[in-house]
């Protein structure tokens, strides 16, 4: 398969799907390519990380990972396919049992409105015999490049009857393409934010805010706010009841992957609030990581983050983090010794992840917004009001469906999106300097600091214990 780009320019904004000629049998015909989707490169919809009532292995090799065990005739396979203008004759490889007729819808369309466009859809039935069976689904006219959804939505109960192995679109012209993604999650976009401000670019107290809007926040997203060259803190969205703020400090090594790791090198925990939790974590780098599982962050509400850095005698420095809800006092997370440094802020960076793998076409989205570094030797709040844009995705032929920038509707605020198969929008990357002074008053947060070194000796202790 060779992998292309997503055009914006034409994208879905002129994207139409039109079938020619949606007939049961397909005719000798000959073919310019072949094109194979492997059958795991889809989502079970809707969406139920407890009850998907189909198999969908997408951890597995392609040639193993079929879709099987099809119980829930409420669930639907969905494809979300990238492609290019032109012709195709269209086919599922399955094996159904011997005997069984199963039908159902298939439907196509593309993944944004298009204006005077209706979906397509149509009755399919596959009958068993118990063999691998090539079934012809249609042929399809592409005109215009972009990323298109097929769903197979059961009429009649699929009783765990079939297993699909691949789609198979076979290309009538030449300059065909059809690309699938090689995962299922959705890309990783980031903002690293600075001044346009005269500044040291030397931050003892940073400071963010972040609104996540409704129906921008499915499962397993992580809206991070605070990035520094030691960790991360943020907001996630657990599971359906579990809203987390998470507060993560790196390890001076990997100790993982490291083996002249020592022991000088692990972070160590020094505080904490009751209602946190502290642990240590690996996969992406090791460190320590604290996070309040009951914080119920809610969408279209403000959530705030503090984080300080305290240079200590030792050659490190301990970091401590906090946040506030809408309506209520400041709350705070924990507080870390990283060894081997005596660094200051020098500025963040955001993100916007999903963590979860399996609802990556689900669009999710965030506001990040009056954004500042306090200098630590003139005590001077800086305005950050100048993004640089970056991401983890967007291959060629890969997933390109996010957007990053100034928003439109709140022309002071960053924001990113990331998922939902549509084209790349990237905006302006700076918005004016705050005409307000960011007003907190620190004393509370320094004592609080002062109170967790205090208790460091005995807690530390007690963290080593248990891991």
């Amino acid at each position: 398969m060779k992998p292309n780009s997503l055009n914006p320019k034409t994208g879905l904004a002129t994207f139409l799907l039109m079938a020619a000629a949606f007939s049961g049998l397909a005719q000798s015909k000959s073919f310019k390519e072949v094109f194979t989707v492997p059958a795991n490169k889809a989502y079970v919809e809707p969406f139920n990380p407890g009850s998907r009532g189909v198999s969908v292995p997408v951890g597995y090799p392609e040639d193993k990972g079929i879709v099987s065990k099809w119980s829930d005739q409420r669930k639907s396979v969905v494809w979300y396919l990238y492609q290019k203008p032109g012709q195709y004759d269209f086919y599922f490889d399955n094996t159904v049992d011997q005997g069984k007729k199963l039908t159902f819808e298939l439907i196509l369309s593309p993944t944004s409105p298009i204006k005077g466009f209706k979906n397509i859809s149509k009755k399919i039935t596959f009958n068993g015999s118990g063999q691998a069976n090539a079934l012809f689904a249609g042929n399809i006219t592409v005109p215009e490049t972009g990323y298109f959804r097929y769903e197979l939505k059961p009429v009649t109960d699929p009783q765990s009857a079939i297993k699909i192995t691949s789609l198979t679109f076979k290309s009538l012209k030449d300059g065909g393409q059809v690309n699938h993604t090689d995962y299922q999650s959705s890309p990783s976009v980031h903002l690293s934010f600075s001044s346009t401000e005269p500044t040291t670019k030397s931050y003892n107290w940073i400071y963010q805010e972040i609104i996540v809007p409704k129906g921008a926040d499915p499962l397993a997203t992580y809206y991070m706010s605070l990035g520094f060259y030691r960790g991360y803190m943020g907001i996630q969205t657990n599971s359906s009841t579990e809203r987390r703020v998470l507060f993560s400090v790196w390890d001076s090594k990997d100790a993982e992957n490291d083996k002249t790791i020592t022991a000088h090198d692990y972070v160590s925990f020094v505080d904490k609030d009751k209602s946190t939790t502290v642990n240590t974590f690996g996969g992406e780098g090791t460190g320590g990581q604290s996070y309040v599982k009951a914080a119920n962050w809610k969408t279209a509400e403000p959530v705030k983050f503090l984080m300080n850095v305290l240079k200590q005698d030792n050659n490190s420095v301990v970091l401590s983090a906090w946040y506030k809800l809408e309506g209520e006092d400041w709350k705070y997370v924990a507080t870390w010794r990283a060894p081997k440094e005596q660094r200051m802020f020098d500025g963040f960076y955001s993100f916007l992840e999903n963590f979860g793998y399996t609802n990556g076409q689900v669009r999710r989205e965030a506001y990040y917004y009056n954004a500042w570094g306090m200098e630590d030797q003139t005590g001077k709040w800086v305005n950050f009001n100048k993004v640089k844009f970056s991401n983890t995705d967007g291959k060629p032929g890969q997933r390109t469906d996010y957007e990053q920038g100034v928003s439109e509707k709140y022309p002071d605020m960053f924001y990113m999106s990331s998922g939902g198969y549509t084209p790349t929008l990237k905006t302006a990357n700076e918005i004016p300097v705050s005409k307000q002074q960011l007003n907190i008053n620190l004393k509370p947060f320094e004592e609080r600091v002062a109170a967790a070194l205090q208790n460091e000796e005995s807690n530390n202790k007690d963290f080593k214990t248990k891991k």
